[in-house]
């Protein structure tokens, strides 16, 4: 847990490193855009940190209640973690926006294993008697069409 918060703090730290580039722009006309920039890749940074823990967490052997559980946990560790790395509220809300789309995305991880295992479990297996005779059948396959003549 303590890695995903300190690599965090790292992605927090390369923020503000290019967010000082951005000031040094000055009164320049991409500034705004480049801070709007630098926040998106901050988020994209922590959402791709928190989801690497997440993958690490979700198998399809646990129980659902485990995993929800697990991530729940992790999840208030991460938010908690990223309050006191920060208290500025834009960088803070960009954190947890990406913890909350990577906790989205680790409980679609969580259902999707569940569902395909579960959706084949429950179809049922046709049991058709091996004949031998379908062994020797060879398929008969019928001639191509020929083309009309052409007049």
């Amino acid at each position: 847990m303590s890695d995903v918060i300190s690599q965090i703090g790292l992605a927090l730290e390369a923020f503000k490193a290019r967010q000082q580039d951005i000031n040094g722009l000055g009164q320049r006309a991409f500034k705004d855009l480049f801070a709007a920039a630098n926040a998106a890749m901050l988020t994209a940074v922590v959402q791709k940190i928190i989801h690497t823990s997440y993958a690490e967490m979700v198998t399809a052997n646990p129980p659902r209640t485990t995993l929800l559980a697990a991530v729940s946990q992790h999840h208030t560790e991460i938010l908690a973690g990223c309050r006191i790395l920060t208290e500025d509220d834009g960088i803070l809300r960009a954190m947890t926006d990406a913890a909350n789309a990577a906790t989205h995305e680790a409980f679609q991880l969580i259902y999707a294993e569940q569902s395909k295992s579960a959706t084949r479990s429950r179809t049922p297996k046709s049991k058709k008697p091996a004949s031998p005779k379908s062994e020797l059948v060879k398929r008969v396959t019928r001639a191509p069409r020929k083309a009309p003549p052409i007049e």
